[in-house]
């Protein structure tokens, strides 16, 4: 019986360690995730404090509107037309059901309009 006490305690031992750990784990993904939502939120920022001068090719997604839809976020902002169309490309896969735009300064290059789904036959 002393034997199985031991490996019992040496089990709840092993147990309490993982849940310490796991806490400790815990706390380190709320503090980077509070990091990196900081600077998505920065980013996101149509006043991009000057980047926008420098990274002058964005990615936007937009909202519903049909004649001046509002701009909802940047996904991207890129320094070449290369990388740009790289992350429009993504940005579409990614979210294939959002409207969106490469914009380079105040000319649109590219647009995505997803595929209607409601339009079917009538018969």
């Amino acid at each position: 019986m002393a034997g199985e006490d031991e490996g019992d305690a040496h089990t709840l031992g092993l147990l309490v360690d993982m849940r310490d750990l796991c806490l400790k784990i815990a706390d380190q993904h709320h503090s980077y995730a509070s990091q990196l939502h900081d600077l998505l939120r920065q980013v996101q920022n149509p006043n991009v404090h000057g980047l926008d001068k420098e990274l002058t090719f964005r990615v936007e997604t937009l909202g519903s509107g049909t004649f001046h839809p509002e701009m909802l976020r940047a996904m991207s902002l890129n320094c070449s037309i290369t990388l740009a169309r790289g992350a429009f490309a993504a940005a579409i896969k990614s979210y294939p059901n959002q409207r969106m735009i490469l914009k380079w300064g105040g000319y649109i290059v590219e647009r995505y309009d997803p595929p209607r789904t409601d339009v079917g036959d009538k018969s």
